[in-house]
């Protein structure tokens, strides 16, 4: 498990795991059969993507990392064809209310025009869509989402900040053998 810094610096799971502390990164990568990798989060979204020669990269994708490229920096990392990617419980544009400047910036990391990837809140005020920022990176490197999850703002099965929680859940991955 990683301690996220809303960047983008990629982490081995084997380094993490050989630790006695918290690894600092966002990005994180197992490619051996057993080896759980989690991700802590709250509002900001788990994404899993897993590989065609059965790797798993896990990346914390809140909007900072969005903004910094997060996503392009996890799949440069798995150097292979990507099956698929998985996001895990996030933030949803009903309840992230979100400024034009910041968007602007997030649509950048993301490769996206900021009109694909704002929404409205249910008050109808501008919003960031980090599911759909998420799936239009996905969709420009060519990867398929095979799912979304929940917003964590409206779901009580998870923690959300901008609800007023102070915890966080995490999103785990791993590898069977075969």
């Amino acid at each position: 498990m990683l301690d996220q810094r809303h960047g983008v610096e990629v982490v081995d799971a084997d380094a993490a795991q050989r630790s006695d502390r918290l690894v600092v990164g966002d990005v994180i990568m197992v490619d051996r059969p057993g080896v759980a990798v989690a991700i802590w989060a709250a509002d900001c979204a788990p994404v899993f993507f897993l590989g065609a020669d059965g790797r798993i990269i896990g990346a914390h994708a809140g909007w900072r990392g969005l903004a910094a490229g997060v996503l392009d920096v996890a799949l440069d990392a798995l150097d292979d064809e990507v099956e698929q990617a998985i996001v895990g419980p996030t933030i949803h544009p009903c309840c992230y209310e979100f400024g034009r400047a910041e968007l602007d910036l997030v649509a950048g990391g993301v490769g996206a025009d900021p009109t694909t990837i704002a929404g409205r809140t249910t008050a109808g005020e501008l919003a960031l869509d980090v599911p759909q920022a998420i799936s239009s990176a996905c969709a420009r490197r060519e990867v398929e989402v095979a799912g979304i999850g929940d917003c964590t703002s409206c779901s009580l099965r998870y923690f959300s900040h901008r609800r007023g929680d102070r915890q966080r859940h995490a999103t785990i991955a791993w590898l069977e053998e075969s």
